[in-house]
């Protein structure tokens, strides 16, 4: 009979085999090359990948967004300050002195979004970025060193700051806090150093609406290469954020923070995170290329670094010729472009690598261009969209 049958020993097998198909599996997909999602959309129940077009998604949806892991290489970009062309006005986050200050009404805080584009963008792994908005007091910085008003071994030397390869710029060409809803209380102001408030920022429940323009230049040409106009739109209150890595702590941590609770604040960070996404289809995947630092007839120094390489990889090595100049722009057309052969990375260094010869023609010569055989790690999209709960 059924009753009689005892299930416990059957069951503790049937577990046992389940979880050694499940570790089989597991291990199975370790071992193969498989790309995780660009993106995700999170709630408090799940998540949800993201489709390659997210321009019909709500913004409320864009609010958490996950990024996919990423082991390829990283494109160097730099943050431009944000600039402000809607009709209101503009204010500056304080740093030391306070948290935030405005002349309120609907202003928009131009230094707070530029925190939360950085933040965003470093979120996804897929860049390296380089500090612009306060080079100058990087480039002060190593002055004073070199002026021998600062100890030698303890002063910041010159030459070694990183050029960008992009840059990016916000343009908020839309801002308001006040569609819709009732009046709230504003949400702080800067404490100066006397103690006085100098200012707060109104907003209202309900509704927040922002315009973003997203640029990105090339660097070296100062083009730019792609323009994205981004609408942002949150219709409801209460939703909850997942948190940057800047909340919480100093700087402009308590700003974002308490904007991150207020519908505009969240209708930027969605837009933000809109605009990240659109620049990964852009620049965020690449074939790893970089240069020879030195070489002889047994070790070649180039100048990728872990994150752009690995043990065993292949590497293109290429003679540049010369540069062809347009006698109308000034700006360099490329140049001929001559195979040596091939090298393979047998040391990685956090900034640098070591490869022995493969197949080269001649030994290769500072700066020669090299580039990796492998293809860029694929970007992976969702078929179709399906919200998280």
């Amino acid at each position: 009979m059924v009753s009689d049958v005892n299930w416990g020993e059957p069951m503790k097998v049937y577990r046992s085999i389940l979880t050694a198909g499940t570790a089989c599996l597991a291990l199975c997909v370790g071992t193969t090359a498989w790309a995780d999602y660009v993106g995700y959309s999170v709630s408090e129940d799940g998540r949800a990948p993201l489709p390659e077009r997210v321009d019909d998604i709500e913004a409320k949806y864009l609010l958490n967004v996950e990024w996919g892991e990423y082991a390829g290489r990283k494109s160097r970009l730099g943050v431009l300050e944000v600039d402000n062309t809607s009709s209101a006005g503009s204010f500056t986050v304080s740093g030391p002195y306070g948290d935030y200050a405005s002349s309120g009404g609907s202003t928009v805080p131009v230094n707070g979004i530029e925190a939360i584009v950085i933040d965003s963008l470093n979120r996804t792994g897929r860049f390296r970025l380089v500090e612009r908005t306060e080079l100058n007091s990087v480039l002060g910085e190593q002055d004073l060193a070199a002026s021998g008003r600062v100890a030698a071994p303890s002063g910041a030397k010159t030459g070694n700051v990183l050029g960008a390869q992009y840059l990016v710029q916000v343009v908020i060409t839309d801002y308001e806090s006040d569609v819709g809803g009732k009046s709230m209380g504003g949400i702080g102001g800067l404490v100066g150093r006397a103690g006085g408030i100098l200012g707060g920022i109104k907003t209202k429940k309900g509704h927040g609406r922002v315009g973003l323009n997203v640029r990105l230049i090339d660097a070296e040409t100062s083009e730019i290469v792609f323009t994205k106009q981004i609408e942002s739109v949150i219709k409801e209150s209460g939703l909850t954020f997942g948190g940057f890595g800047i909340t919480g702590g100093g700087g402009l941590g308590g700003f974002v923070d308490e904007y991150s609770k207020t519908p505009v604040g969240q209708a930027v960070i969605a837009g933000v995170n809109e605009g990240v996404f659109e620049l990964i289809k852009q620049i965020g995947e690449a074939t790893a290329q970089g240069s020879v630092v030195k070489a002889d007839a047994n070790q070649i120094f180039v100048n990728l670094g872990a994150d752009s390489v690995a043990v065993g990889d292949t590497l293109r090595v290429v003679e540049m010729g010369e540069a062809l100049i347009d006698p109308e722009t000034g700006i360099s057309l490329g140049g001929s472009e001559t195979v040596v052969g091939e090298i393979a990375v047998a040391q990685v260094n956090e900034k640098y690598s070591i490869a022995t010869p493969v197949s080269l023609s001649k030994v290769p010569a500072r700066g020669d261009k090299v580039v990796a055989t492998k293809a860029a790690e694929p970007m992976q999209f969702a078929s179709s969209w399906t919200p998280p709960k």
